[in-house]
């Protein structure tokens, strides 16, 4: 009773499915006993879409899994995927479902999935020797070198009135950044190394019952967490700037001993240019002697920068360097490069430079520049670029 699911009638059929031209996009993994049997992250479905439907639709993919979908009292649930069935290990054994990473209040046919819902079908025996869905703490991973796992568990008394508390994930197999560790009964890990941890990891967690059944829900594969930089709040303005250009460009810490960032360091010519070369995808080029040779090559090939204007270790102020990227994205040809805005209005409009003005007001046009003040636009002309700054920009207009 536990495991069935409702079932409704009137189903979305799987050619409405195919032919809807407004479609929403749902990832979907299917986890067995100890391996990923399927994983998509964009399956397109059609809007009121259920559960059930994306299974059926999943049943007729060549590289998916078989889905067996059965019909109970209680509605349609899904007794066995790919050959792995229900009651195999045990009477409460069997497989269930998770939608963005809560358990649904009601059966498959009856849950409409929305817009970048994620679903999981995982095998378990959640009701006999249970299940845990792990959360990873990372506040004390720089200062102490310490990950944390919990899970919200519910427990049921004699009469299964359902009570839900934090545990800890104890003697859990995890693998951080391709080491493994076993937590302790904190839910613990100690890393072996603080240096460099900062920007994307790879995580993973496991634990089996004597029987082989999965008692933790692993994490998707490939699944990434983001240690934050010692110098770089969570609720800093440009955090999910810098998570951009880490991911993106490759951006790396500035001291990999103490995991430094530095927001707020100004960048030289020499490295700005670097930048914009990397944003127009010209590759490395040939020339290395110096380091900047290549792109400075390549600036000045295209206009970007005059060879005379050059200096290495020069600071770009705001404006300058707005200028260089509105002439770096122009070479492209895949942005919109008309849009303009009216900044007649900033209150520092005649400090702007008349040559950079164009680029300005394509920028503030494109929410690439909102100025510094909330009740008015104050482009702060002079102002030296930051890395900060740097990232922002970048994934404004190409993130």
């Amino acid at each position: 009773m536990i495991l069935a699911v409702l079932m409704l009638a009137g189903m979305v059929s799987l050619s409405a499915l195919a032919e809807e031209s407004e479609a929403i996009e749902v990832s979907i993994r299917i986890e067995g006993l100890k391996e990923t049997l399927y994983y998509d992250s964009n399956m397109k479905l059609a809007p009121g879409a259920t559960v059930l439907d994306l299974l059926e639709l999943l049943n007729d993919a060549d590289d998916a899994p078989a889905i067996v979908i059965t019909d109970s009292t209680y509605g349609a649930y899904i007794s066995e995927i790919g050959g792995l069935a229900e009651f195999d290990y045990g009477p409460m054994s069997g497989w269930s479902y998770r939608v963005n990473d809560e358990d649904p209040a009601f059966g498959i046919s009856m849950y409409k999935l929305e817009n970048n819902d994620s679903v999981v079908y995982y095998y378990g025996d959640p009701f006999g020797i249970g299940m845990q869905h792990p959360v990873t703490g990372l506040s004390r991973i720089l200062s102490e070198g310490i990950i944390t796992f919990t899970s919200l568990d519910t427990e049921y008394d004699e009469n299964w009135n359902a009570t839900v508390a934090e545990k800890p994930v104890k003697d859990a197999t995890v693998t951080f950044n391709g080491l493994t560790y076993t937590t302790n009964e904190k839910g613990e890990i100690k890393l072996e190394n603080k240096t460099g941890l900062s920007g994307f990891r790879t995580l993973q967690i496991e634990r089996y019952d004597e029987s082989g059944v999965p008692t933790v829900l692993r994490f998707k594969p490939g699944h990434e967490v983001f240690v934050p930089f010692a110098d770089t709040p969570a609720g800093d303005w440009y955090m999910n700037a810098i998570k951009f250009c880490v991911r993106e460009w490759n951006y790396t810490g500035t001291d990999l001993n103490a995991n430094l960032f530095e927001p707020m360091r100004t960048m030289t010519m020499a490295q700005l240019v670097e930048v914009l070369m990397r944003v127009a995808g010209a590759g490395e080029g040939n020339v290395t002697d110096p380091w900047y040779a290549a792109a400075l090559e390549w600036a000045v090939a295209n206009e970007v920068i005059a060879e005379d204007e050059f200096i290495e270790d020069s600071k770009v102020t705001k404006e300058k360097f707005i200028y260089m990227f509105y002439l770096t994205v122009a070479l492209s040809g895949d942005y919109d490069m008309t849009v303009r805005a009216d900044i007649t209005g900033a209150v520092d409009y005649e400090d702007i430079n008349a040559a950079y003005l164009e680029a300005i007001s394509w920028a503030v046009a494109s929410e690439i520049v909102e100025g510094t003040s909330e009740t008015e636009l104050v482009v702060d002309p002079f102002a030296e670029f930051t890395r900060a700054m740097v990232c922002q920009l970048l994934y404004k207009y190409l993130g």
